[in-house]
């Protein structure tokens, strides 16, 4: 499909959740110089700044694939990528709020507040401000697949199986309007065989 390309290959980038993906991640990214040890932390530093990548690397790519099944294939993904982000995001804040990542005495915890209070108070404010910005960017993601699925089925571009079950449901209804009008206006049927009939045959 030529014109789902030219569609939106160029549009991705006016995308809401585009641009906020964009956000998170750069903040992201600072969140992760800022506070987190290089060593100790290596491991989440690079789970964290790889889902929040993720999240618009999912959206450009998807509005790159040939039709709009692959499209939503991606914003799953991109969805995918966020939930990750959200948990390790929600996993520090209850470190930090249960004294795990931060004490007056921690030697260990998340760099820039282990020194005073007023640390502790705002990198917890931190966290919820790019929570906050998680939370939106997963509302906007939902109501883009939901917008994106109607126009897959609207192109009858969804997969085969559910393409199917909803051509054969509209099948049924539309067969047996159409049957029940040629028995009443000209006394034709089809019988348990599939054979047509009139009435006067019985």
């Amino acid at each position: 499909m030529n014109g789902y390309q030219e569609k939106y290959v160029e549009g991705y980038a006016k995308l809401l959740t585009y641009n906020q993906g964009m956000e998170i991640y750069q903040k992201t990214k600072q969140f992760t110089e800022n506070y987190l040890d290089r060593i100790r932390d290596g491991r989440l530093t690079a789970h964290m700044n790889d889902s929040a990548r993720s999240v618009p690397s999912n959206i450009r790519e998807g509005a790159k694939r040939r039709n709009t099944k692959a499209y939503l294939d991606f914003l799953g993904f991109a969805r995918g990528s966020l939930e990750e982000l959200k948990g390790d995001y929600e996993e520090l804040k209850r470190e930090l709020r249960e004294g795990l990542r931060w004490s007056e005495k921690d030697k260990e915890g998340l760099r820039g507040t282990n020194k005073d209070k007023e640390g502790k108070i705002r990198i917890e404010k931190e966290i919820d401000g790019l929570l906050d910005l998680v939370y939106g960017e997963d509302c906007m993601l939902g109501r883009q697949i939901k917008s994106v699925e109607r126009k897959a089925l609207d192109e009858k571009d969804l997969p085969k199986k559910d393409l199917i079950r909803k051509t054969w449901k509209l099948t049924e209804e539309r067969e047996k309007r159409f049957w029940g009008l040629a028995r009443k206006k000209c006394g034709v049927y089809r019988d348990d065989f599939g054979v047509i009939r009139r009435e006067k045959d019985k």
